[in-house]
């Protein structure tokens, strides 16, 4: 499906969904979309060294700035996560929507405030390609964010270390996992960041132990036994949740955003944030 007929479909679905009472639009329009949850679980696994045993990783994606989310929201959504005490913070891309509809110092100087003592990480999704990538990824590395574009970082904690790698958004350039882990360890823990969720079924026969996605929103609109009623490209295999990949041990975490796209709508899809408590994986 093209762009612009999975924003043509898009409109028409909200649009119905307004159309069906009052109450329904006020919610989906008002309420759900400043109704944060943040999720929180555990996950184990077996190559995680001792030393991050308990560490958290928080997740957040898709603020969309610009539609309908402002700096004020983001003030407030900063808040959130340093509620959490992360220790390692990563960001899943589509930081504005259309247009740098805010100040980018400002944006920078908020970003900039989000705490992690083992770092702040990000990848860009198709949205950061669409408006300008060369100033989008300023404004993030402004606010202390380190962009992994096809490349990986080895984080260190009490002697011991795993491996954060981040590709390129699939549907805008060209992620390139080869390039992405060249000089890593297989052997080591590693925690992939890839917009759209996916690509995870490219990498399978890599050594990712769980990749971290956003991009689809949940499906924004969602209804109960049917689920999303509309995914878009490269986000219809993980449309949301925690899933593993067939025919290998790697996982996908596919967030459902902070912010909107195409309408201002949320409907049984509340906006998330994603805070993972990291086990070692008993013998």
């Amino acid at each position: 499906m093209s762009r612009r007929k999975f924003l043509k479909k898009g409109a028409a679905l909200a649009g119905a969904l307004l159309a069906s009472g009052g109450l329904t639009g006020s919610y989906a329009g008002f309420i759900e979309p400043r109704w944060y949850e943040v999720t929180r679980f555990p996950l184990s696994f077996a190559r995680l060294p001792n030393a991050f045993h308990g560490l958290k990783v928080l997740q957040f994606s898709d603020t969309h700035i610009g539609h309908f989310f402002n700096l004020a929201d983001l003030e407030q959504l900063v808040t959130l996560i340093n509620a959490e005490k992360a220790d390692i913070i990563t960001f899943t891309g589509d930081l504005f929507d259309a247009a740098i509809t805010e100040d980018s110092a400002l944006t920078s100087k908020l970003l900039a405030s989000i705490e992690a003592p083992l770092g702040k990480w990000a990848v860009l999704g198709n949205h950061d390609k669409w408006i300008d990538i060369n100033y989008t990824l300023p404004i993030l590395e402004d606010g202390g964010f380190r962009t992994l574009q096809n490349a990986y970082q080895t984080i260190t904690y009490k002697s011991q270390s795993i491996q954060l790698a981040g590709v390129k958004d699939r549907l805008t350039a060209k992620p390139d996992i080869v390039t992405t882990l060249s000089g890593s360890n297989p052997q080591m823990f590693t925690l992939l960041l890839s917009h759209c969720p996916d690509y995870a079924n490219e990498v399978t026969g890599y050594p990712i132990d769980l990749q971290l996605s956003g991009h689809t929103h949940g499906g924004q609109i969602r209804l109960p036994v049917a689920g999303a009623l509309l995914t878009p490209p490269q986000g219809r295999h993980y449309v949301v949740g925690l899933n593993q990949v067939p025919n290998s041990s790697m996982l996908v975490y596919t967030n459902r955003g902070i912010g909107t796209t195409t309408l201002p709508l949320r409907f049984l899809c509340r906006p998330e944030i994603t805070v993972i408590t990291l086990e070692r994986q008993k013998p």
